[in-house]
C-alpha cells in the first residue's frame, strides 16, 4: 500500500583495533608494544592481570602511546591486552567508543 513515514537509525562505528607486537619483562615491570593507528584514533587502554582470562586482579591504563608498567610483583606472571579508543560528541558529552581487545600475550616479571 501507501506507507509513509520516516526511519531513524543510530550506528556506533567502532574504531579499528591494534595487536601487542611485544612485552618485555622488566624488574617488576614490563614494557608493551604495539602497532600505532594513525587514523580513528584518540589513545589506547592497556589492560594486565595475572589471570589468563581477565576474571579478577585486572588493571587498566588509560594512554597515548606505548609503555612502560612499572610497581608489579617480581617473578609473577601478568598477561596483557591492548585496545584503541576513540572520543567523539554525542550533544554535549564527550563519549569514548572503543574498539576490541588484542590477543593476550604473557609475560614474567623479573
Amino acid at each position: 500500500g501507501n506507507y509513509k513515514g520516516t526511519v531513524t537509525k543510530t550506528f556506533t562505528i567502532d574504531p579499528k583495533g591494534t595487536s601487542l607486537k611485544s612485552v618485555k619483562a622488566g624488574k617488576k615491570s614490563f614494557t608493551a608494544n604495539w602497532k600505532a593507528q594513525k587514523t580513528q584514533t584518540s589513545g589506547y587502554q592497556v589492560q594486565y592481570s595475572t589471570n589468563k582470562k581477565f576474571a579478577k586482579s585486572v588493571k587498566t591504563s588509560t594512554i597515548s602511546k606505548n609503555t612502560t608498567v612499572k610497581k608489579l610483583k617480581a617473578k609473577k606472571t601478568y598477561y596483557v591486552r591492548v585496545r584503541t579508543y576513540k572520543t567523539v560528541k554525542v550533544g554535549k558529552k564527550s563519549v569514548k567508543i572503543y574498539s576490541g581487545w588484542s590477543a593476550a600475550k604473557k609475560v614474567k616479571t623479573k
